[in-house]
């Protein structure tokens, strides 16, 4: 039983290093703005900050590659405070991996797989997912109003360059026409499922 305690205190501890870890490189994440930096992350400043962003580096195989991740100035206990306003999150857990690009301020979350084509990591689909409403119609001239998931997805074929700075927002899905509505009670999985099969939803 002691054993098994030391054994899960020493796990504890070395979370709790990884994260200080994590939380000390954060801060010391530069903001720039016209590429000329104006502050750190989590840094107060009292600036315009118009364009202001951060450098982000992913690693797919043996490439590095760098992204712009927009900065906003917030205003967090009466300070101006420097925050991203999108999480970049690097997920091979499956065969194809992908790159996770989540809102900090809004339900939008987008998703861009990446495939290696002739030599070249490309974004082969891009996918947004958002929190919706579905103005449903029951019977003429009567409707009622559900809470769904927005789900968007479109084959691409962008080629990540290596040699220059990333900007995902450049690749988001703006057009309608590649959206669905599914009801809140299915997940995303089940409701892509449903999508490909013209299963019909259940929305009441």
């Amino acid at each position: 039983m002691r054993k098994q305690i030391i054994y899960l205190f020493f796990i504890l501890f070395y979370s709790l290093q990884n994260c200080q870890s994590i939380s000390v490189n954060n801060d010391n994440i530069a903001v720039l703005q016209n590429k000329k930096k104006v502050g750190l992350i989590n840094q107060t400043a009292d600036i315009k900050c118009d364009s202001c962003y951060a450098l982000r580096t992913i690693k797919i195989e043996n490439r590095n590659f760098t992204f712009k991740v927009p900065v906003s100035l917030n205003n967090i206990d009466g300070k101006k405070i420097f925050q991203e306003d999108y999480e970049l999150i690097l997920d091979q857990s499956a065969n194809v991996p992908s790159i996770k690009y989540n809102s900090l301020y809004t339900s939008e979350a987008h998703v861009f797989k990446i495939k290696k084509i002739k030599n070249n990591f490309v974004i082969a689909k891009v996918s947004k997912v958002s929190s919706a409403v579905n103005h449903y119609k029951i019977a003429k001239d009567d409707y009622a109003d559900y809470p769904a998931t927005s789900i968007c997805e479109k084959d691409t074929h962008y080629i990540l360059p290596q040699n220059r700075e990333i900007k995902l927002n450049a690749y988001f899905i703006n057009s309608e026409k590649n959206c669905f509505l599914c009801p809140t009670k299915y997940s995303v999985q089940e409701c892509l499922e449903k999508k490909k099969t013209n299963a019909r939803f259940n929305w009441q």
